[in-house]
């Protein structure tokens, strides 16, 4: 399994607009791994290429990373810096499954729904638990929060599993650590660095986190100005093993 971090910024990307902290100041002007778009993911599955959210900046994104193809397109949640950028496909040559929950797919409709789109994506309904077969994989979406529509999943190819949690908060349910449980690759959106921070997360109870259900790697995305710099976030990481800090445009092989 091939995966590319498209974007691996939070709601305001980096720089933010209109900030002046230390972080944003950094980013501008040494530009590199310091900026980040917002948060997008590309899975290259078996005869499948899977694109998680498609954020306000999906365009550039998408032309950055020389993407031609692809299969499907997996909704997490409603909110802006996670489907901002749909009515882009609107242009995509060919068609794409369009994977959304009931409730995220009504809020999706209502608001950014057009003929063209209509014209281009297939809606694939998904429900939290329930596992979509696609013959040489499979996806489990689960609750990411219990009472807003918030969904991160559960890929098993093979015998290989990685598991996204999209903007879970550090309470997680219980079925959600046991799919979690001894994965291949853990990847967690962290906004901040270290509690309280009750929304979301962070980077302190991730390594926590993967330390408590056993899983061989994780990587940190969905990061904000608020945090650490990414050369600080990385030298923090390396204190433990099998943590890594993403970036736009970094490719990992699972």
């Amino acid at each position: 399994m091939h995966i590319r971090f498209l974007g691996t910024g939070a709601a305001e990307g980096i720089p933010a607009i209109n900030c002046d902290c230390p972080h944003c100041r950094r980013a501008r002007e040494e530009g590199g791994k310091l900026v980040r778009e917002r948060s997008s993911i590309l899975f290259s599955l078996p005869g499948y290429a899977l694109l998680v959210d498609t954020p306000p900046d999906i365009r550039q994104l998408i032309n950055k990373n020389d993407i031609t193809h692809l299969d499907g397109v997996f909704i997490t949640r409603s909110s802006y810096e996670h489907i901002g950028g749909i009515k882009e496909f609107e242009f995509w040559r060919g068609e794409i499954d369009f994977l959304a929950d009931e409730r995220l797919f009504e809020t999706i409709k209502r608001e950014h729904l057009t003929d063209r789109l209509q014209a281009v994506m297939f809606h694939i309904l998904y429900y939290a638990g329930a596992i979509l077969h696609f013959g040489a994989f499979s996806i489990i979406p689960f609750a990411a929060r219990s009472l807003t529509p918030i969904y991160g999943l559960s890929i098993k190819e093979g015998d290989t599993r990685v598991v996204y949690t999209s903007d879970t908060v550090s309470r997680l349910t219980n079925y959600a650590r046991r799919l979690m449980s001894g994965c291949d690759l853990l990847i967690v959106n962290t906004p901040t660095f270290e509690p309280p921070k009750e929304d979301h997360i962070t980077v302190v109870e991730a390594i926590q986190l993967k330390q408590d259900v056993g899983a061989k790697r994780l990587i940190l995305t969905y990061i904000n100005h608020h945090n650490k710099p990414h050369d600080e976030l990385e030298d923090y990481a390396r204190r433990f093993e099998g943590v890594e800090v993403a970036y736009d445009g970094m490719g990992v092989q699972v």
